[in-house]
């Protein structure tokens, strides 16, 4: 009797029965028995526990074992993207291909990493193959619509999403991307009508309560937003987009210092998102902060060097602190940026209407026609 006798006839899934069953792989490779069917089981554990540099090697001394085999060659291409090796991933999907060519799940899979790997077009049509060959499949609607979304397709992404709610209706991600599509599109009711739903039921997912939020924010109840919010922190704390979100809402009611606290922490969060702290330089400005204001828009235009209001506030609070020299200057990169929101902007703001440019500048960056350098 092989090892091929003791190999389960399902896949391992719990972490402890992948690290026995990879012991046991190794054992039997060992002893001499590393055939095709070990060395795939073996390659399978160390994809699963994410030993994706060995998981490759395995699969390779695999297929050089039983190189026809499509499953194993479909295996070996999830397990490169999942490496991050995306190119050679779909070569592997095409191997596979070449010797299954109505794997639908290889034409899924392949579809998947060209998508990610921005090749939006090209995944389309992968996911056309795939339609032909499994046409009442929601996951491959739902793919399609994330892929012409990309493309701009409004119109075809939402149709897609319907037709994946339509094969299946339980599965919210394909209700989420629809609505977020629809509010692209203007038509806020709608998406929020297409999320009620899973409201009424008590869903309590993150991104869910989070976009439910900002479209009872977008109707005007912000109080209510918060509700959810507060609800989206709890169910995901670590969700820096909700913190954000709750920020820019206890903002608009006027509770800065509530919304200094929700910036923080969505920073601590994301540190690399620039509205973030952006945000926080302007509560810090109206909670008469204006030193740690400038240092939160350094970090802004850090990760976003051409961002005018960052420079516009800048201004402000260089001249809150009667550091005119370096107002002007923050002004002036202000209106080079975009001169036509900023400059009357900065005539209506009691800090800065006082600072006068220097006339060359004036000449260089106010508009030519409808506003008065005074």
């Amino acid at each position: 009797m092989s090892a091929d006798d003791f190999l389960p006839e399902g896949n391992p899934r719990s972490t402890a029965a992948l690290q026995k069953m990879l012991a046991q792989c190794e054992i039997w490779v060992k002893q001499g028995q590393g055939t095709a069917a070990v060395w795939q089981q073996q390659s399978y554990c160390l994809a699963r526990l994410k030993r994706y540099d060995e998981a490759i090697a395995s699969y390779q001394k695999a297929l050089r074992l039983e190189p026809d085999d499509p499953k194993v060659w479909c295996n070996f291409g999830s397990t490169l993207a999942a490496a991050g090796h995306r190119r050679e991933a779909v070569h592997a999907y095409d191997r596979a291909l070449d010797l299954a060519p109505t794997y639908t799940n290889v034409w899924r899979r392949r579809a998947k990493v060209l998508y990610h790997s921005q090749e939006f077009g090209q995944a389309i049509e992968s996911y056309d193959h795939a339609l032909s060959l499994a046409p009442t499949e929601a996951r491959l609607w739902y793919g399609k619509g994330l892929a012409t979304y990309q493309l701009g397709q409004l119109e075809q992404a939402i149709e897609h999403f319907k037709t994946a709610i339509a094969h299946a209706p339980n599965q919210l991600d394909a209700y989420l991307s629809l609505a977020y599509v629809l509010i692209d599109r203007g038509q806020k009711s709608q998406a929020l009508a297409y999320l009620q739903p899973w409201i009424t039921q008590g869903h309590e997912d993150v991104r869910l309560l989070n976009c439910y939020a900002y479209l009872l924010q977008q109707r005007g109840q912000s109080d209510k937003a918060l509700k959810y919010l507060e609800k989206a922190s709890q169910s995901g704390p670590e969700t820096a987009e909700v913190w954000f979100h709750k920020g820019l809402i206890m903002t608009r009611l006027g509770r800065y210092a509530e919304a200094h606290d929700a910036f923080r922490v969505s920073l601590s969060l994301q540190a690399d998102h620039a509205d973030s702290w952006l945000a926080l330089g302007m509560i810090l400005r109206k909670l008469a902060a204006p030193e740690e204001a400038i240092a939160a828009f350094d970090k802004a235009l850090a990760l976003s060097p051409s961002h005018p209001l960052a420079f516009f506030h800048q201004a402000a609070c260089y001249a809150i602190l009667g550091r005119h020299d370096w107002a002007l200057e923050h002004l002036r990169r202000a209106l080079s940026l975009d001169a036509e929101t900023y400059w009357p902007k900065a005539q209506k703001d009691p800090i800065l209407r006082p600072l006068q440019l220097p006339s060359a500048s004036r000449e260089q960056l106010l508009p030519k026609q409808g506003y008065r350098s005074s």
